[in-house]
């Protein structure tokens, strides 16, 4: 037996295995959460009757044609995504069926370059409720089938979270759903001043995006900037590549980098809501190629403008390059 296989079998015996939770307690849970879905269907319905009372659902004046029609359906396609989700959990309750079992928490050691050893302890009940919550406070429409498939996602890869957490010292995670339009995912997300738009069309209609039909979750550094990741970490983030080599890290390891403008934008106002701090400030060397969407042939990038107080969301040329410019390594799971 060689010496690597020894020394898995001692850190696999040196870990103690999570106790399962008995029926009883899954039962418990679920319950739990179908009760916490009570206060969000109560202030929805309070929202769409006083909605109804103040004539939202009329157009006004100086609206195009069919605009108080389409508030009417964004907010009713709210209520029914959380109806839905309501009497998903208690068809699943009624059944009587077993509720399978899924580790709420991954931890795992982390050693810095520096020799400093830390754990890392990510739990995705508490951050699935955080997840929902703010996407109900931004009016952002999920499936009824989101929390099943985050949590299917959780499950068939917890052994790769774990040694992404370990290699890379990644400490928090963005649950992001799927088949979001980029227009209106840039419109609930939008903070302060809202974008600035370079080469790229301001309904966002000209950006292509890899996977974003699918529901994913997305492990990353809770760090205010490139450079502060790589001194912590040690990784590279790659600043003053050039956008086709920012393309060929990409395509070699689409898992490993923050790719898509839609994860981006998203990333930049949890990160806001949760720190009151913006995460990708141009000034900072955190501005950040995201070579998973394009505009045409060039691809996007972003990052915060201080002193506009805005997103700015670009497309470059391939042969493009800047001393602020980098990637932002993570890892993505679908």
């Amino acid at each position: 037996m060689n010496f690597e296989a020894v020394a898995q079998m001692t850190k696999a015996a040196e870990k103690p295995e999570k106790p399962e939770k008995s029926q009883e307690e899954l039962l418990a849970i679920l319950e739990q959460k179908l009760k916490s879905l009570k206060p969000a269907l109560q202030e929805e319905i309070k929202e769409y009757e006083q909605a109804l009372e103040d004539d939202l659902f009329e157009d006004k004046d100086d609206e195009p044609d069919g605009s108080g029609e389409a508030r009417k359906e964004a907010m009713q396609k709210r209520l029914t995504a959380l109806i839905d989700r309501a009497e998903k959990m208690k068809a699943k309750l009624d059944s009587k069926e077993p509720i399978s079992q899924i580790a709420p928490e991954i931890s795992a050691i982390y050693t810095r370059p520096d020799g400093k050893a830390e754990t890392i302890t990510l739990d995705l009940e508490s951050k699935l409720q955080n997840f929902l919550s703010f996407y109900q406070t931004t009016k952002l429409d999920l499936s009824p089938d989101f929390e099943d498939a985050i949590s299917d996602i959780w499950e068939r890869n917890q052994t790769e979270i774990e040694q992404a957490i370990e290699q890379n010292g990644f400490d928090d995670m963005l649950i992001i759903p799927g088949n979001i339009p980029l227009s209106d995912l840039a419109e609930k997300m939008k903070m302060e001043k809202g974008y600035y738009f370079y080469q790229v069309k301001e309904d966002f209609s000209d950006v292509k995006s890899q996977n974003t039909d699918k529901p994913r979750l997305i492990l990353f550094h809770h760090m205010d900037s490139l450079p502060e990741i790589a001194t912590k970490t040690g990784l590279d983030v790659h600043l003053n590549i050039t956008g086709e080599e920012a393309q060929k890290l990409y395509e070699a390891n689409p898992e490993n980098y923050l790719g898509t403008l839609e994860d981006a934008i998203v990333l930049e106002r949890k990160y806001f809501e949760d720190t009151g701090k913006h995460l990708s400030i141009w000034n900072n060397k955190s501005a950040q190629w995201l070579p998973g969407s394009r505009a045409g042939a060039r691809l996007v990038c972003s990052c915060w403008n201080p002193g506009h107080r805005r997103l700015d969301v670009g497309a470059r040329d391939l042969g493009y390059q800047d001393g602020s410019l980098g990637v932002r390594p993570s890892r993505c799971f679908f």
